[in-house]
């Protein structure tokens, strides 16, 4: 079965750098990192989660600490969509710098 999966530009580019490192295709990187996530014990969903819940679903990015200022709920990680909100959160940070200047 074929799939497409929609991974963040940097993401798949360290994935694609280190397959070839190790001469092993994409496809069976992410066939193995499948099997071995269905392979794994499930967690008990009667106990409480280690980690808290981010209606977002951005806490699993690394790269967002930076930005998590800037971020609305329900934001996707479409990269367009980011640098719109740090911008505009950014600029009304730097105009309201301006406007406390005597």
């Amino acid at each position: 079965m074929k799939a497409t999966l929609d991974l963040p530009d940097d993401l798949y580019r360290r994935v694609k750098a280190r397959s070839a490192m190790e001469g092993r295709p994409v496809r069976t990187v992410a066939i193995q990192l499948f099997q071995n996530w269905l392979d794994a014990p499930r967690p008990d969903s009667a106990e409480p989660a280690d980690v808290a819940v981010d209606p977002t679903g951005l806490v699993d990015a690394p790269w967002i600490a930076i930005a998590r200022k800037y971020l609305k709920p329900g934001m996707s990680h479409d990269m367009n969509e980011i640098r719109e909100a740090i911008a505009t959160g950014s600029a009304a940070e730097y105009a309201e710098k301006l406007a406390r200047r005597p």
